[in-house]
């Protein structure tokens, strides 16, 4: 090999080694029921098993009573019935690893983890809202979320987000600004504000004659 081409093969490596990309896999660990893959650029289905690996762009639909346990790397997904998930990203660059899922029907329970030495940026897009995680758990419809781990940044169609915080759920529907976390709080918060007149009364010391008595009530719906 000449010295150009000895060049060559170093600063490709070194670019790589850089770059640090590299591949993850996705595998059924479980598989109950009617489970099937459709892989790339394929219009025909098979059937699912235990073990199998799921290659990227290849959708997982699961039937009545069917459902599946998917791992990818140290995350898990349990997919449940009458769902359809469309794996778009699994890799790993400079220690982040990158996880893209698609879900235009069902639902799923994600419980995301972080391997040694990574951090983990991991995202579900769904028919109305779009959830962005590091490291958390939650179940979604791709509508609704309900976060029961950490935070989950919730955004609608339009790009307007909100935070979704452990034990909280938020909703998105139409396109429209998602409801979720403080939101929803104030959003289910009813101010009833209400005064009553004793004029010429005062009560304790202090207080002035013809001032009234006044209540706020605050409602929790």
């Amino acid at each position: 090999m000449n010295r150009i081409g000895i060049t060559t093969v170093v600063a490709l490596a070194l670019v790589l080694a850089a770059l640090d990309v590299g591949a993850q896999s996705a595998v059924l660990r479980t598989v109950k029921g009617k489970v099937e893959i459709q892989n790339p650029d394929e219009q025909t289905w098979q059937a699912a098993s235990s073990g199998m690996e799921v290659p990227i762009r290849a959708t997982i639909s699961t039937g009545f009573g069917g459902s599946a346990v998917l791992e990818m790397g140290a995350s898990t997904l349990s997919v449940h019935p009458l769902t359809r998930l469309r794996i778009d990203e699994l890799t790993t660059q400079n220690n982040v690893a990158r996880t893209n899922l698609y879900m235009p029907v069902g639902r799923i329970r994600a419980q995301v983890k972080s391997s040694a030495g990574t951090t983990t940026d991991f995202t579900l897009r769904g028919p109305e809202a779009t959830a962005a995680v590091r490291g958390t758990g939650f179940e979604s419809d791709g509508v609704r979320i309900q976060v029961f781990e950490s935070v989950v940044v919730f955004s609608s169609q339009s790009g307007i987000s909100t935070n979704v915080h452990n034990g909280e759920t938020g909703v998105s529907a139409d396109g429209g600004s998602p409801k979720g976390g403080s939101d929803a709080r104030e959003g289910n918060t009813a101010v009833d504000f209400s005064t009553s007149s004793t004029v010429g009364s005062g009560i304790g010391r202090g207080s002035s004659t013809g001032l009234g008595i006044g209540t706020i009530a605050i409602k929790f719906q």
